[in-house]
């Protein structure tokens, strides 16, 4: 908890600099005591409250802030072996071993996303740096890597005591996405519509009768077609949206 208290009180002391805070440090205490104070009056953790207050300061900046200088007030500097640095728009991203499932809803949103069960550190740093990804991760150690210090690799830390559709929220309101057209939710290949009859011996009978449009993932095709999974994961993700 300390490191995760750590890592809020930079990205505190970012946004209220970049906003013309005048008493920056009082200001961060005062943050961090009313997270404090939410945290015991409703009975959740720590972590959910200090994130809840982030987000709702985070908005009140974006109302104040161009979107360069919300980029570097977000871009916090090393603290505690702590750091969030990102680059707007990626074209990739990959996550660590523990967020498949963050994986899988961010290529629903449309953006290309990585994830290999079981990689080790070394094994993640260099894939997304020969790929040119942005790695998103929970583990505040990872980030003290020299690669990720450095900043030759961007990233985003996320409190490890979030839901993964917390983890969503919170990457889309970070990193200002917005969402796209979906992706296979396997592997993140780009999804192309394909003729029915070219496909029927794939479909299941019951299936066949009541869907008329079906996609291929151009990567490792698999077929999929908009279900009643798929409605509850596009209301979800209409949701996202509508909160931000």
């Amino acid at each position: 908890m300390k490191r995760i208290r750590t890592a809020y009180e930079v990205r505190f002391r970012a946004l209220l600099a970049q906003m013309g805070a005048r008493r920056l440090e009082r200001g961060v205490q005062w943050l961090l005591i009313k997270a404090e104070q939410h945290s015991a009056r409703e009975g959740i953790p720590l972590a959910t409250a200090l994130n809840r207050l982030y987000l709702t300061l985070l908005r009140r900046a974006e109302t104040r802030l161009t979107r360069p200088t919300l980029l570097t007030a977000i871009s916090a500097v090393p603290a505690a072996g702590i750091q969030t640095r990102r680059t707007p728009g990626p074209s990739l991203f990959f996550c660590d071993a523990g967020l498949g499932g963050l994986a899988r809803w961010l290529r629903a949103a449309g953006y290309d996303t990585a994830w290999i069960a079981d990689i080790s550190d070394a094994d993640l740093l260099r894939e997304a740096q020969t790929r040119g990804a942005l790695i998103i991760t929970t583990d505040s150690m990872l980030l003290e890597r020299r690669l990720l210090r450095d900043g030759a690799i961007p990233a985003l830390w996320l409190p490890p005591t979030l839901t993964v559709l917390e983890q969503l929220a919170l990457v889309f309101q970070e990193l200002r996405l917005t969402v796209r057209e979906p992706r296979c939710m396997s592997c993140g290949g780009e999804l192309r519509r394909v003729e029915k009859e070219i496909v029927r011996d794939r479909i299941p009978p019951k299936t066949w009768r009541w869907v008329d449009q079906y996609f291929l993932c151009s990567r490792c095709d698999k077929l999929f077609w908009h279900g009643t999974h798929w409605e509850r994961i596009q209301t979800r993700l209409r949701q996202l949206e509508g909160n931000k």
